[in-house]
């Protein structure tokens, strides 16, 4: 699979669409997904989600519909390389509970390209649906910052402001982020980027270390926090901040607010962010 990757990876569209470009619609569909228990239990495992979360993680239907995504990459109307791509935010919304003995429906959307001051945006919407009823939507938010591949520092890092810590009702907990983690979560979830595997890979584009996957990442988080959670119809709004690197430790930081919980997850100093959530009932 790495090789295949790595013509996806190293493809020659460029790393920001050129001025004029018009984007075209692309959808893809799979019309029936059946849930695997022996997968689901290697998510639930690199993510340590607690044996006592019921249901499907939020976050895990994400990793199903990567083949999808991967696919939507490689498409002529999708203007620009993967490799140049940040994972900027995301948002989950967790409509239904999943009869995980009942196939799915799942689409994989392409319309968006937004224009910044510092770069493109590209969004991509996933949606699953059961027996007819949309029971999981995601939007994941790309961007493409210029003409080269990403490196390491280029962005501000995010400082925690007081919004983001509070000095009152928060769960703490340590995340261990193991040497075999990019290796582990990229078996499951199918993204085999280099930068997320090995040092030395991760060298070849910019980066000191291997760093994780920014969904391996949120996945983390919401198990750390699902004992604060509700399991009903949820939504999970995400912004990803400073690589986490493998292998490292992080602190995840669980505190509510009115409809829900504000998660963060931090360096073990607890003063510059690797990603800010709000998790709300609908």
């Amino acid at each position: 699979m790495v090789p295949a990757y790595a013509r996806v990876l190293l493809g020659r569209k460029p790393y920001s669409a050129p001025d004029g470009t018009v984007i075209r619609p692309v959808e893809i569909e799979a019309r029936k997904v059946v849930l695997s228990q022996a997968h689901l239990r290697r998510y639930r495992e690199v993510c340590a989600v607690p044996a006592a979360a019921t249901g499907l993680p939020p976050a895990y239907l994400h990793v199903l519909a990567m083949p999808l995504h991967m696919q939507l990459f490689v498409v002529n109307n999708f203007p620009v390389k993967v490799l140049g791509l940040i994972h900027l935010r995301n948002t989950i919304r967790v409509l239904a509970p999943v009869d995980e003995r009942v196939p799915l429906r799942l689409r994989v959307y392409f319309d968006t390209m937004r224009l910044t001051d510092v770069g493109q945006e590209y969004d991509f919407t996933t949606s699953y649906e059961q027996n007819g009823v949309l029971v999981w939507e995601e939007v994941s938010t790309m961007f493409a910052r210029g003409n080269s591949a990403p490196k390491e520092g280029v962005s501000r890092r995010p400082v925690i402001e007081r919004s983001n810590h509070p000095e009152t009702g928060v769960a703490t907990e340590t995340l261990d982020v193991a040497a075999n983690t990019g290796w582990r979560y990229a078996r499951v979830s199918g993204d085999f980027n280099p930068i997320h595997l090995t040092a030395r890979t991760a060298q070849m584009f910019g980066f000191k270390q291997a760093v994780a996957h920014g969904m391996w990442s949120m996945g983390r988080c919401l198990a750390a926090a699902s004992a604060h959670m509700s399991n009903m119809k949820i939504q999970v709004d995400t912004q990803f901040k400073l690589p986490v690197y493998i292998p490292s430790q992080a602190l995840a930081r669980t505190w509510p607010v009115a409809g829900g919980n504000e998660i963060s997850m931090c360096t073990m100093k607890g003063d510059r962010l690797h990603l800010a959530m709000q998790v709300r009932s609908l």
